[in-house]
């Protein structure tokens, strides 16, 4: 199987048009990968992060972001985040009550971001 066919690119509308999220299936799990945007009060861009999105079932989506911004700690779901292991820069986002899709997740997360930023900003 050539890379090209591996990797499924789908595309989620939000207010700044089609973002990029691969989409890898496989091992009992759909794995989607890609950018959480911020954005100002204005609603213009100002960051990103890095982030998985995975699919173990059909009833949780689990949540995952790489290196996200200090200012995430003053957010009231910053506490929700657990650094995977000592020496890495992946966090774990933990729900009280779990997404249970890509697009609730993907939604939950770049609103929180969002917020966080525009708390601090």
């Amino acid at each position: 199987m050539s890379t090209f066919n591996k990797h499924l690119m789908i595309f989620v509308e939000n207010l700044a048009g089609p973002l990029d999220w691969y989409q890898e299936s496989g091992n009992a799990q759909t794995t989607f990968k890609g950018r959480f945007l911020i954005y100002d009060r204005a609603g213009n861009l100002k960051d990103h992060v890095r982030g998985m999105i995975v699919q173990r079932d059909q009833h949780v989506a689990e949540v995952y972001l790489y290196d996200p911004p200090l200012y995430i700690s003053k957010h009231r779901h910053g506490r929700c985040m657990q650094l995977l292991t000592p020496d890495s820069k992946w966090f774990k986002l933990h729900f009280e009550k779990p997404a249970t899709n890509f697009g609730d997740a993907y939604m939950f997360v770049e609103a929180m971001l969002t917020e966080a930023f525009n708390l601090t900003h």
